[in-house]
């Protein structure tokens, strides 16, 4: 996976291409339950709880010693002991299987999406996706974040047309307040899930050089962008539905007109396809960090066995969504935030100089443990 010099907004677009996949089209239901004034408050703080979370790991990146990774950070700063290698490998052997499935069920949605819109077999959409999808990948960090950046653009030109397309449709009255606390929890927990991109700030940390400044940039852009998603697909979603499905496609183009569910079609695909970018780039970086092994093996190791779980439909991808956004969730709060702790006392500077003490690490501990909790909750 050859290494280049991102521009700041290549960076950002990794981190927005690793969230924007992540159940957007499930946060207008989710909305319709909370009501839009307590859903745009809620965003708010997701955005800022995200943010520093993410400056956090953006901090371990910078401080690790050798790698750069998140299992290397947690190695350096979290497991000590007798127990360091155990637990390093066990770490590594998780989250290994974690972003297998993960990126399996990418491929599923898709594939099920593309079998909708063109006269294909599953096989072969299966496949198509993955050609594109892996081969970007085979091409290294600048060729991801090229990549993210062309499909971003476009992204946010679908949006846009169908944003102004919900205009022309026949209004609904908008659910401004009300909800139950479930709703709210529920909708708090897919706009973290929006919103992470854990994997992918350490090659944003990585293609940027190491620049504080440009860092900061990035993260604050690619978690912004993925919060004006979140903003314009739930208002305009609610505003043409005339019932809000639980995947705001359904309703929305059923709203606005056939042509809209093709549009949403491409836009989920890409939303998709960005997303297995960064994750299966910063799963190979992770592979040969913790392996030693051949750049290339590393890529096949990354990408290959999630094309194996989707052919075989080893995965559902709705239900799988919600279980990965509460167990990383989990996983982030109690490993990543205490590491950043230790970081910050044994190694001078951080990336966040006016907060980030124990204070602030314990309300982001709290904000994530109440992220699992909402990826399960009932609606």
């Amino acid at each position: 996976m050859k290494k280049s010099r991102l521009t700041t907004w290549e960076a950002a677009c990794i981190i927005t291409g690793y969230g924007v996949g992540g159940g957007v089209l499930s946060m207008p239901y989710l909305a319709e339950k909370t009501g839009l004034l307590w859903s745009f408050a809620i965003l708010i703080l997701a955005l800022l709880a995200s943010y520093i979370l993410h400056l956090m790991i953006a901090d371990l990146a910078l401080k690790v010693s050798e790698g750069g990774q998140i299992i290397a950070c947690l190695s350096q700063f979290l497991f000590r002991g007798k127990l360091k290698k155990f637990l390093t490998t066990l770490f590594f052997v998780l989250m290994t299987l974690i972003l297998f499935t993960n990126l399996a069920a990418y491929i599923t949605g898709s594939k099920e999406i593309i079998v909708g819109l063109l006269p294909i077999s599953s096989v072969v959409a299966t496949l198509i996706f993955y050609v594109v999808a892996a081969s970007v990948v085979l091409f290294g960090l600048k060729a991801v974040g090229v990549s993210e950046k062309i499909s971003v653009a476009i992204i946010f030109g679908l949006i846009l047309t169908l944003a102004v397309a919900s205009f022309f449709a026949p209004p609904h009255v908008l659910p401004l307040a009300g909800g139950s606390v479930n709703g709210a929890l529920a909708f708090y927990g897919m706009a973290m899930f929006a919103m992470s991109a854990f994997f992918s700030v350490p090659q944003a940390v990585e293609g940027l050089d190491k620049d504080v400044k440009q860092i900061k940039k990035a993260v604050f852009l690619g978690l912004f962008n993925n919060f004006a998603v979140i903003v314009v697909i739930t208002f305009c979603a609610l505003l043409a539905s005339e019932k809000v499905t639980e995947v705001a496609m359904v309703g929305w183009s059923a709203g606005i007109g056939p042509w809209a569910q093709i549009v949403g079609g491409l836009f989920t695909i890409l939303a998709m396809l960005t997303t297995y970018w960064s994750l299966s780039m910063a799963l190979g970086s992770i592979v040969e960090e913790q392996m030693k092994w051949d750049t290339r093996l590393c890529w096949l190791i990354a990408t290959l066995p999630s094309l194996i779980l989707a052919l075989f439909n080893l995965v559902s991808f709705m239900a799988f969504m919600r279980l990965a956004g509460g167990l990383i969730s989990i996983i982030i709060a109690v490993m990543v935030v205490p590491a950043y702790l230790h970081a910050r006392q044994e190694v001078s500077g951080s990336i966040l100089t006016r907060c980030g003490g124990k204070i602030t690490a314990a309300v982001i501990m709290i904000a994530y443990i109440l992220m699992g909790i909402g990826s399960v909750v009932p609606v």
